[in-house]
């Protein structure tokens, strides 16, 4: 059973990752544009709650697992 379960467990984990690190890396790097673009952090923040909702419209579409 733990053959059958651990690596499921371990794709879920490396995609939790993957999400996180991308997240922390891209947040920085947009924002930086944003104020060099415009002088600005003001547009940053529509940015990331566009980007928010689109993330929590992905999250429930998850299908639960039988």
């Amino acid at each position: 059973m733990a053959t059958v379960l651990l690596p499921q467990l371990f794709k879920d984990l490396g995609i939790l990752n993957l999400a996180t690190t991308l997240g922390q890396a891209v947040g920085p790097t947009i924002t930086s544009v944003v104020k060099t673009t415009t002088g600005t952090c003001t547009p940053a923040f529509a940015i990331f709650i566009i980007m928010d909702v689109c993330a929590a419209m992905f999250v429930l579409r998850i299908q639960k697992v039988k």
